[in-house]
């Protein structure tokens, strides 16, 4: 059952108060391992906002970083939100509100240029974030049921080299650090038995059998009204029918 009175805001990270900060980072700690304040903070730097999520008594109790990338593949334009340091509190498990606002900021890039095609850049250590793809995406890549197409793949190779350089490997579609760059907590990253059966659990650990270690399995989805299931689509559609501008993050290239 979600908790009551759950409010999101999407803040450009130059406004961010020191103190939002030390809380997102507190909350980050909490669930992750191998992860120095410097290294939040350095990472955190490189994103253009934050998806914040405040509880009843205004306190943070999750939050998500977000980069937009603009890249060429074959010649053609692309664009894509990379979704970044990414946690809700465990109290607040099962709370939507933080999904909801991510659909309302990324349906604003896309109504900017729809004639661009638009991805979701996700890098997965644990399952709970590979399964967001099937409950909010038609197709996603990877995946079990089909292969990579090709310009997919292309444009995943070249979003994950820009970001990750050379601790990306194509032939696993794993990013691999030489140390930790963070994972969860043991006790976060068991896999209820219940989840085992999952096809899409089994395909993802058959993929990054080492995620408990913190190494990502890169991903890709089309951010389109045709590609998102549920709200996903239909806010969507209702930001471009509405041609809002709401300019959340500017596309600043590929870091």
């Amino acid at each position: 059952m979600g908790q009551p009175g759950i409010q999101s805001e999407i803040v450009p990270v130059a406004e961010i108060a020191p103190e939002s900060i030390q809380a997102m980072y507190d909350i980050f700690a909490r669930h992750y391992d191998c992860v120095s304040s410097q290294q939040f903070m350095r990472d955190l730097s490189e994103k253009d906002c934050v998806l914040i999520l405040r509880n009843a008594a205004g306190a943070i109790c999750g939050f998500s970083t977000q980069k937009v990338f603009c890249v060429s593949v074959d010649g053609r334009p692309v664009r894509a939100v990379f979704s970044g340091d990414t946690i809700v509190d465990r109290a607040y498990w099962g709370e939507q509100e933080l999904a909801l606002c991510w659909a309302r900021f990324v349906s604003a890039i896309y109504a900017e240029d729809p004639s661009i095609p638009l991805f979701w850049f996700l890098i997965s250590k644990g399952y709970r974030t590979y399964l967001y793809l099937p409950l909010f995406f038609e197709t996603f890549f990877p995946n079990c049921e089909v292969p990579t197409p090709a310009f997919e793949q292309q444009v995943l190779d070249t979003l994950a080299r820009a970001k990750f350089r050379h601790n990306y490997h194509a032939e696993t579609g794993l990013i691999e650090f030489p140390c930790s760059q963070g994972q969860l907590k043991p006790q976060l990253a068991e896999i209820p038995a219940r989840r085992l059966g999952d096809a899409h659990v089994q395909f993802f650990l058959k993929r990054n059998p080492m995620h408990a270690y913190g190494h990502e399995l890169a991903c890709l989805a089309r951010i389109s009204p045709s590609n998102m299931k549920r709200f996903g689509g239909r806010i969507i559609g209702q930001v471009v029918a509405a041609h809002e501008k709401i300019n959340p993050a500017v596309c600043q290239g590929a870091d």
